[in-house]
Protein backbone atom coordinates (compact mmCIF):
# COMPACT_ATOMS: atom_id res chain seq x y z
CA UNK A 1 0.00 0.00 0.00
CA UNK A 2 3.19 2.45 0.44
CA UNK A 3 3.43 2.56 -3.04
CA UNK A 4 -0.07 4.42 -3.51
CA UNK A 5 0.68 6.85 -1.21
CA UNK A 6 4.45 7.90 -3.38
CA UNK A 7 2.85 8.60 -5.92
CA UNK A 8 -0.84 10.34 -7.58
CA UNK A 9 -3.88 8.05 -8.14
CA UNK A 10 -6.01 6.96 -10.16
CA UNK A 11 -8.78 4.44 -10.97
CA UNK A 12 -9.29 2.94 -14.38
CA UNK A 13 -12.28 0.50 -14.39
CA UNK A 14 -11.35 -1.37 -17.88
CA UNK A 15 -13.05 -4.30 -19.60
CA UNK A 16 -11.13 -4.91 -22.28
CA UNK A 17 -7.66 -5.92 -20.42
CA UNK A 18 -5.65 -5.28 -23.55
CA UNK A 19 -6.83 -1.21 -24.05
CA UNK A 20 -6.64 -1.26 -19.80
CA UNK A 21 -3.10 -2.36 -20.23
CA UNK A 22 -2.32 0.25 -22.97
CA UNK A 23 -3.83 3.07 -21.21
CA UNK A 24 -2.06 1.93 -17.53
CA UNK A 25 1.12 1.93 -18.73
CA UNK A 26 0.96 4.90 -20.81
CA UNK A 27 -0.24 6.86 -17.64
CA UNK A 28 2.44 5.33 -15.36
CA UNK A 29 5.30 6.14 -17.86
CA UNK A 30 4.31 9.11 -19.33
CA UNK A 31 2.90 10.95 -16.50
CA UNK A 32 4.57 9.11 -13.57
CA UNK A 33 0.88 8.12 -11.87
CA UNK A 34 -0.02 5.27 -10.03
CA UNK A 35 -3.00 3.96 -11.97
CA UNK A 36 -5.35 1.10 -10.17
CA UNK A 37 -7.13 -1.16 -12.80
CA UNK A 38 -10.67 -2.67 -12.36
CA UNK A 39 -12.43 -5.45 -14.63
CA UNK A 40 -15.80 -3.86 -13.23
CA UNK A 41 -17.21 -1.14 -11.36
CA UNK A 42 -18.03 -2.97 -8.59
CA UNK A 43 -14.77 -4.20 -8.04
CA UNK A 44 -13.46 -0.99 -7.92
CA UNK A 45 -16.69 -0.03 -5.67
CA UNK A 46 -15.32 -3.06 -3.21
CA UNK A 47 -11.90 -1.74 -3.12
CA UNK A 48 -12.85 1.63 -1.94
CA UNK A 49 -15.03 0.00 0.90
CA UNK A 50 -12.48 -2.16 2.57
CA UNK A 51 -9.49 1.04 1.77
CA UNK A 52 -11.79 3.59 2.72
CA UNK A 53 -8.67 5.73 3.37
CA UNK A 54 -8.08 5.26 -0.48
CA UNK A 55 -9.06 8.28 -2.47
CA UNK A 56 -7.05 8.46 -5.77
CA UNK A 57 -7.06 11.66 -7.47
CA UNK A 58 -9.20 10.71 -10.55
CA UNK A 59 -11.38 7.58 -11.96
CA UNK A 60 -11.29 6.71 -15.26
CA UNK A 61 -14.76 4.80 -15.85
CA UNK A 62 -15.46 2.88 -19.03
CA UNK A 63 -19.20 3.96 -19.89
CA UNK A 64 -19.70 0.85 -21.68
CA UNK A 65 -19.22 -1.77 -19.22
CA UNK A 66 -19.31 -5.53 -20.57
CA UNK A 67 -19.63 -8.39 -17.65
CA UNK A 68 -20.69 -11.55 -17.56
CA UNK A 69 -22.78 -11.44 -14.46
CA UNK A 70 -26.15 -9.54 -15.81
CA UNK A 71 -26.34 -7.39 -12.44
CA UNK A 72 -23.42 -5.89 -13.49
CA UNK A 73 -23.57 -2.13 -13.30
CA UNK A 74 -22.36 0.50 -16.12
CA UNK A 75 -20.24 3.55 -16.21
CA UNK A 76 -23.28 5.68 -16.05
CA UNK A 77 -24.69 3.61 -13.00
CA UNK A 78 -20.36 3.94 -11.04
CA UNK A 79 -20.58 7.35 -12.29
CA UNK A 80 -24.17 7.77 -9.63
CA UNK A 81 -22.72 5.63 -7.31
CA UNK A 82 -19.66 7.69 -6.51
CA UNK A 83 -20.69 11.21 -6.81
CA UNK A 84 -23.46 9.46 -4.21
CA UNK A 85 -20.51 8.07 -2.24
CA UNK A 86 -18.81 11.56 -2.18
CA UNK A 87 -21.93 13.43 -1.16
CA UNK A 88 -22.41 11.37 1.58
CA UNK A 89 -18.94 12.21 2.48
CA UNK A 90 -19.23 15.78 2.12
CA UNK A 91 -16.19 15.86 -0.65
CA UNK A 92 -18.24 15.96 -3.58
CA UNK A 93 -15.85 18.54 -5.35
CA UNK A 94 -12.88 16.18 -4.83
CA UNK A 95 -14.41 13.35 -7.23
CA UNK A 96 -12.90 14.08 -10.77
CA UNK A 97 -13.85 11.19 -13.20
CA UNK A 98 -13.17 11.17 -17.24
CA UNK A 99 -15.47 9.01 -18.70
CA UNK A 100 -14.49 6.52 -21.44
CA UNK A 101 -17.00 5.91 -24.60
CA UNK A 102 -16.74 4.71 -27.75
CA UNK A 103 -19.48 6.53 -28.82
CA UNK A 104 -19.33 10.24 -29.81
CA UNK A 105 -23.06 11.46 -28.99
CA UNK A 106 -23.09 14.71 -27.94
CA UNK A 107 -26.48 14.16 -26.01
CA UNK A 108 -24.85 11.43 -23.90
CA UNK A 109 -21.81 13.25 -23.08
CA UNK A 110 -23.83 16.19 -22.05
CA UNK A 111 -25.92 13.82 -19.63
CA UNK A 112 -22.60 12.72 -18.06
CA UNK A 113 -21.13 16.01 -17.28
CA UNK A 114 -24.79 16.62 -15.89
CA UNK A 115 -24.42 13.90 -13.70
CA UNK A 116 -21.05 14.34 -12.10
CA UNK A 117 -18.54 13.52 -15.01
CA UNK A 118 -15.61 15.88 -14.83
CA UNK A 119 -14.93 15.61 -18.79
CA UNK A 120 -16.31 13.19 -21.44
CA UNK A 121 -13.64 11.10 -23.85
CA UNK A 122 -14.75 9.28 -26.88
CA UNK A 123 -12.17 6.21 -27.28
CA UNK A 124 -10.44 5.72 -30.23
CA UNK A 125 -11.87 3.24 -33.13
CA UNK A 126 -9.83 1.07 -35.56
CA UNK A 127 -9.22 3.46 -37.78
CA UNK A 128 -8.79 6.50 -35.59
CA UNK A 129 -6.04 8.28 -34.80
CA UNK A 130 -4.80 6.69 -31.17
CA UNK A 131 -2.24 9.02 -30.75
CA UNK A 132 -4.73 11.83 -30.31
CA UNK A 133 -7.13 9.74 -27.84
CA UNK A 134 -3.77 9.61 -25.65
CA UNK A 135 -3.07 13.35 -26.10
CA UNK A 136 -6.72 13.95 -24.94
CA UNK A 137 -6.76 11.88 -22.16
CA UNK A 138 -3.06 13.31 -21.00
CA UNK A 139 -3.56 16.58 -21.17
CA UNK A 140 -7.41 16.10 -19.55
CA UNK A 141 -5.82 14.64 -16.32
CA UNK A 142 -3.46 17.26 -15.89
CA UNK A 143 -5.58 19.95 -16.45
CA UNK A 144 -7.46 18.02 -13.58
CA UNK A 145 -4.28 17.41 -11.31
CA UNK A 146 -3.51 21.44 -11.86
CA UNK A 147 -7.12 22.18 -10.75
CA UNK A 148 -6.43 20.59 -7.46
CA UNK A 149 -3.35 21.82 -7.49
CA UNK A 150 -4.32 25.38 -7.20
CA UNK A 151 -7.06 24.80 -5.42
CA UNK A 152 -5.42 23.59 -2.36
CA UNK A 153 -2.87 26.51 -2.77
CA UNK A 154 -5.49 28.67 -2.80
CA UNK A 155 -6.83 26.96 0.40
CA UNK A 156 -3.16 26.79 2.09
CA UNK A 157 -3.00 30.93 1.61
CA UNK A 158 -6.19 31.56 2.48
CA UNK A 159 -5.85 29.48 5.94
CA UNK A 160 -2.26 31.60 6.26
CA UNK A 161 -4.02 34.86 5.82
CA UNK A 162 -6.74 33.91 7.92
CA UNK A 163 -4.00 33.27 10.71
CA UNK A 164 -2.24 36.45 10.20
CA UNK A 165 -5.40 38.25 10.64
CA UNK A 166 -6.26 36.53 13.67
CA UNK A 167 -2.62 37.43 14.74
CA UNK A 168 -3.17 40.88 14.01
CA UNK A 169 -6.68 41.10 15.78
CA UNK A 170 -4.91 39.71 18.80
CA UNK A 171 -2.07 42.28 18.87
CA UNK A 172 -4.44 45.43 18.13
CA UNK A 173 -6.35 44.48 21.21
CA UNK A 174 -3.33 44.01 23.68
CA UNK A 175 -2.02 47.47 21.97
CA UNK A 176 -5.95 48.92 22.80
CA UNK A 177 -5.86 47.43 26.31
CA UNK A 178 -1.89 48.61 27.21
CA UNK A 179 -2.99 52.19 25.79
CA UNK A 180 -6.01 51.85 28.16
CA UNK A 181 -4.00 51.57 30.69
CA UNK A 182 -1.25 53.62 30.02
CA UNK A 183 -3.77 56.31 29.89
CA UNK A 184 -5.69 55.01 33.26
CA UNK A 185 -2.35 55.38 35.14
CA UNK A 186 -0.99 58.81 33.52
CA UNK A 187 -4.70 60.15 34.32
CA UNK A 188 -4.65 58.45 38.09
CA UNK A 189 -1.30 60.40 38.86
CA UNK A 190 -2.64 63.73 37.71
Amino acid sequence: MDTLQEKQLIFLVEDNPIFAEVVKTGIENELDLTVLHFSTGEEMLDYLIKNPLVRPEIFILDFELNSKVESAKNGKQILQELVQRYKQKKIIEELKVIMLTGSGEIELAIDLLKLGATDYISKFKENDNNYEFFEKLKKTIRNILNMKALKAEKMHYQQKSETYLKRLIYISIALTLVIITLGLVYFKTK
